[in-house]
């Protein structure tokens, strides 16, 4: 248990500290937002991979795959993705809150104690998408605030997550 703890930190602070340098440069955040989550998605991507190789857990494959061809895509295309930016921020919240959801429900199943933050991170996640996908043509600013402050408070929840898991 204690790897998996140290991965909820690592996911965690790097949540945490790419939504804070998008909140504290809100203009470059916006004129390199495609790089910034790009590189950010590779490495969520990659450390979801180390929960499969080191638990087994084959549902984080499917996320490891779509957080690094979303990130490639978006490192590869920067210009492309300022346009669809509200998209793909859309739907990769969809698809990380539905994992998180279903995982919440799961662990609250198995009775794990703070089953409940897992399940309530997921649920934030999938109204902020549905957010994203309502007004898609806001203000750009907007969805970087948006996007800032859901990896933020994604990543304090991870990193608590981390905390409340039995030893």
């Amino acid at each position: 248990m204690k790897s998996l703890r140290v991965n909820l930190w690592v996911t965690g602070a790097i949540l945490i500290v790419v939504g804070l340098l998008m909140m504290r440069y809100p203009i470059e955040a916006i004129l390199s937002a495609g790089m910034i989550l790009g590189v950010g998605l590779i490495a969520s991507g990659l450390n979801e991979f180390s929960a499969w190789h080191f638990f087994g857990l084959k549902r984080f494959v499917v996320m490891g795959i779509i957080d690094v061809i979303a990130g490639l895509a978006l490192v590869i295309q920067p210009g492309i993705s300022a346009f669809l930016l509200p998209f793909v921020i859309g739907l990769w919240l969809l698809t990380a809150g539905l994992s998180r959801t279903c995982a919440g429900f799961w662990l609250g199943g198995a009775e794990v104690p703070g089953w409940w933050m897992v399940l309530a991170g997921g649920l934030a996640m999938v109204a902020f998408a549905v957010m994203m996908f309502v007004a898609p043509l806001s203000s750009t600013f907007s969805v970087m605030m948006i996007l800032s402050g859901v990896l933020v408070a994604s990543g304090v929840i991870a990193v608590i997550e981390g905390f409340v898991i039995p030893r």
